[in-house]
């Protein structure tokens, strides 16, 4: 009856028979390796230096030679912001999320202060901040790279 029937084995799991009873008990697999990054590998950090470069050459070829204007410079701000953000993103940094952000200002004698507040990893997140100035106006850009997990 019970002692003469076969018993199918699912796959992972044993049947032990004791007496009339069958009980299944599960056999341990191996575990997969893990498949999601939660850090960047060794040369896949923010790169700041060339970050850096791209600002500096950005904010020079976008302004160089001009004078400020108040009706152009917001203009200016977001063609610098948008250049820099696509030639960082070019630089290929996997699953980093990049945010710029550039301020014109008016050069009129007045000193300026910037200031910044992040709550984020030290050990993958960075920023890069540069700023380009003439006689007539400054201008701050700051790019944000922080790394998706």
């Amino acid at each position: 009856m019970a002692d003469d029937e076969e018993v199918e084995e699912g796959e992972g799991v044993e049947a032990i028979q004791s007496g009339t009873e069958v009980s299944p008990v599960e056999t341990e697999k191996p575990l997969a390796p893990a498949k999601y990054e939660v850090r960047p590998g060794l040369g896949e950090k923010f790169q700041a230096q060339n970050v850096r470069d791209l600002i500096n050459r950005t904010m020079k070829e976008q302004l160089m030679g001009r004078q400020y204007r108040s009706d152009q410079a917001p203009k200016w701000a977001k063609s610098i912001a948008n250049a820099v953000r696509q030639r960082v993103q070019d630089l290929d940094m996997k699953r980093y999320k990049i945010l710029v952000q550039s301020t014109i200002i008016e050069m009129k004698g007045a000193g300026v202060k910037c200031g910044q507040r992040c709550i984020w990893d030290p050990e993958t997140d960075a920023y890069v901040d540069d700023l380009f100035r003439n006689d007539t106006m400054f201008c701050y850009t700051i790019v944000y790279g922080l790394y998706m997990y």
